[in-house]
C-alpha cells in the first residue's frame, strides 16, 4: 500500500526566500529517488504557508527519502515550523514513532473492510 503525506509548514518571518530555495532541491532530489511517486509544493493565500503532498510506494521508499533528503529535511526545520502532517496507509514502524513523537503528527490508516 502506498503512503500519502500532506504537510503544512509555515516560514519562519524574513526566510520565505531561503525555504523556497530548500523546498526546490527537495523537490529535484525527490524526483530521482526509486518508489517516490510523488512529490509536489503548493503555495497557499498566505505568502509564509507552504503544503507538500508526497507519495511513496511503501513505508520503506518514505524512510529511504527521509534518509536521502536529511540534509535538506534539517534546512527545512530551520527555516520553518510544521503545523500539521497527515499519513495516510499503513506507515510501518518507523513512520509509526515518528508521528508519535510528533505533536502535529497524525496517522489515518486505511479503512478495513468488513
Amino acid at each position: 500500500m502506498t503512503i500519502t503525506v500532506h504537510a503544512e509548514l509555515r516560514t519562519r518571518p524574513g526566510r520565505v526566500e531561503e525555504f523556497l530555495v530548500v523546498a526546490r532541491a527537495l523537490a529535484t532530489a525527490s524526483a530521482g529517488e526509486p518508489g517516490t511517486l510523488r512529490y509536489e509544493w503548493f503555495t497557499s493565500a498566505d505568502p509564509a504557508v507552504f503544503v507538500v503532498i508526497e507519495e511513496y510506494a511503501d513505508p520503506a521508499a518514505a524512510a529511504a527519502h527521509n534518509e536521502h533528503c536529511a540534509p535538506y529535511l534539517q534546512q527545512v526545520s530551520e527555516l520553518a515550523d510544521m503545523t500539521s502532517v497527515h499519513v495516510h496507509g499503513t506507515p510501518g514502524p518507523e513512520l509509526d514513532a515518528w508521528i508519535a513523537a510528533n505533536p502535529v503528527a497524525h496517522a489515518h490508516p486505511p479503512l478495513e473492510p468488513r
